[in-house]
C-alpha cells in the first residue's frame, strides 16, 4: 500500500516538475541572444545558465529523448562526433589540446545540448517557444531602436563607434542575421495562425528596420533570400498578387521620397552607397575577408587529413585574423574530415525536414525551415566558428514544429504519408 502511495505521489508531481522544467527552457530561448549577461572570461550567457538547468531537469525526470531530429538524428550525431573528433585530434597534433577541449565543448553545447532542448517538445509547447523567440528578438530590435533613436548612444556596448547597431546580441553581424533568420519564421507562425496577421506584419517591419541599423550587409542578403525562398514555395495567385501589388508600391513611394532622408545615415554609407554604385568596395569589408579566403584556399591543400587545430589559424595568418568562412575555417583547422561531418550534420537536418513535408500542419514549418536554413549555410560563408548558441537557435526552433509534428505522427500509428505501403 505504501508502495502505492509512493508511486501516485510521484507521478502528481511529475507535471509540476515539467512546468519548471519548460519554464526553463522558455528562459533559455528567451535569453539567448542576449550576449549582454555573459561571464567576463568565457563563452557561457545567462541562456546557458538556464539550458544546464533545465538538461538536468530533462534528466531527473526521465523526460529526455534521445532522438531529438526523429529520422535525421542518426547522420546528425555521426556528423557531429566526425567534426569535433577531427578538430580535437587536429588540436592535439598541434599540440593546443586546450584549445581543442574548449572548441569541442562549444560545439557540443550548441550542437547537442540545444536541439535535446528545444526538438523534444510537444505541439503545444513548440508553439509556445515559437512566441518566446519572437517575443526576444523583437525585445532586441526595439531596445535597439531605444538607444539610437532616443538616447543616441555611439561608441558603447551597445551602438559601435560607427553607429552601427550591435544591441543586446553584442554582435553588430550576428545581430542582423538573427533578425533575417526570423521573418520566414514569422510568416510561417502567420500561416499555421499562431499570430495574427497584423502582429506579423509589425513584427517583420520592426524586424527589417532591425537589420538596417546593423548596416550589416551580409544580413540584408540573408533577409531577401529568407523571404525569397519561403515566397516561393508558398506561391500561389493570391500571394503572387500581394507580393506584386505590395512591391509596386513600394517603388512608387520610394520614387517620390529621397531615401537620404528616411534611412540611418550609417545604412546609407556602408549599404546603400555600395548598392548605388555598383562598387563591391564600398559595401562593407568584402575585400578584407576576401585575402582571409585566399590564404585559406591556399593552405586547404595541406589540410586535407589534419588541420593546424582550434583557434590556430589566426595565429598562421598574416593578417592575425581567422577566416570569415566557417566551411574554410572547419576545413583548415579541423581538416577536411571535419569539414565532411559539418556536410552530414547538415543532411540530418534535410532528411528530418523531407520526412515532415508531408504532414499537411507542418508544411509552413517546413518552408520556414528550408528558408532559414538555406539562409544560414548562406551567411556562414562569411562567418568564423559558429557555436553561439544565439546564432544556432533560429534554426532549431524553425525545425522544432517539424519534429513534434512528426512524433504525433508516430504516436498515432501513422507515418509520413510518403512512407506509406
Amino acid at each position: 500500500m505504501s508502495r502505492v502511495l509512493q508511486i501516485s505521489a510521484a507521478a502528481s508531481d511529475r507535471p509540476r516538475a515539467h512546468r519548471i522544467e519548460f519554464f526553463l527552457a522558455c528562459m533559455f530561448v528567451y535569453l539567448s541572444p542576449m550576449n549582454v549577461f555573459m561571464v567576463p572570461t568565457f563563452f557561457f550567457t545567462a541562456s546557458d545558465g538556464f539550458a544546464c538547468l533545465c538538461l538536468l531537469a530533462m534528466i531527473s525526470h526521465h523526460s529526455l529523448n534521445l532522438r531529438p531530429l526523429g529520422p535525421g538524428t542518426f547522420l546528425w550525431v555521426i556528423g557531429l562526433v566526425t567534426m569535433v573528433g577531427a578538430l580535437f585530434i587536429s588540436s592535439l597534433a598541434a599540440g593546443v589540446p586546450v584549445r581543442g577541449l574548449i572548441l569541442v565543448g562549444q560545439y557540443l553545447f550548441a550542437f547537442l545540448v540545444v536541439p535535446l532542448i528545444l526538438l523534444t517538445r510537444s505541439r503545444k509547447e513548440t508553439n509556445i517557444l515559437l512566441k518566446v523567440f519572437l517575443a526576444s528578438i523583437l525585445t532586441v530590435v526595439l531596445h535597439g531602436i531605444y538607444v539610437i533613436h532616443f538616447v543616441g548612444e555611439t561608441n558603447t556596448i551597445f551602438v559601435s563607434g560607427s553607429g552601427r547597431l550591435m544591441g543586446l546580441v553584442r554582435r553588430i553581424n550576428a545581430g542582423g542575421y538573427l533578425m533575417a533568420f526570423t521573418i520566414p519564421i514569422v510568416f510561417s507562425m502567420m500561416h499555421a495562425r499562431l499570430i495574427h496577421p497584423l502582429l506579423a506584419s509589425i513584427s517583420i517591419a520592426l524586424l527589417v528596420y532591425g537589420v538596417i541599423l546593423t548596416a550589416s550587409n551580409t544580413a540584408l542578403s540573408g533577409l531577401v533570400f529568407g523571404v525569397a525562398i519561403y515566397f516561393i514555395m508558398s506561391a500561389n495567385f493570391q500571394r503572387i498578387f500581394i507580393a506584386g501589388t505590395l512591391s509596386v508600391l513600394a517603388i512608387g513611394v520610394l520614387s517620390f521620397t529621397d531615401p537620404h532622408t528616411i534611412l540611418p545615415e550609417i545604412f546609407q554609407r556602408r549599404v546603400l552607397a555600395g548598392l548605388e554604385s555598383g562598387d563591391i568596395n564600398e559595401a562593407g569589408t568584402f575585400s578584407d575577408r576576401l585575402l582571409l579566403i585566399r590564404e585559406a584556399l591556399q593552405l586547404a591543400g595541406d589540410t586535407i587529413w589534419l588541420g593546424v587545430g582550434a583557434d590556430q589559424f589566426r595565429v598562421m595568418s598574416q593578417y592575425n585574423l581567422p577566416v570569415h568562412n566557417t566551411y574554410l575555417l572547419l576545413w583548415t583547422e579541423g581538416g577536411l574530415i571535419s569539414l565532411f561531418g559539418f556536410v552530414l550534420m547538415m543532411m540530418g537536418i534535410a532528411l528530418l525536414i523531407v520526412y515532415a513535408w508531408p504532414i499537411e500542419r507542418a508544411r509552413p514549418a517546413a518552408k520556414a525551415a528550408i528558408a532559414t536554413t538555406v539562409v544560414f549555410l548562406i551567411i556562414i560563408n562569411s562567418s568564423t566558428h559558429i557555436y553561439g548558441r544565439f546564432v544556432i537557435i533560429p534554426i532549431f526552433i524553425s525545425l522544432a514544429p517539424l519534429a513534434a509534428a512528426l512524433r504525433e505522427e508516430y504516436r498515432n500509428g501513422g507515418r509520413p504519408t510518403h512512407a506509406r505501403t
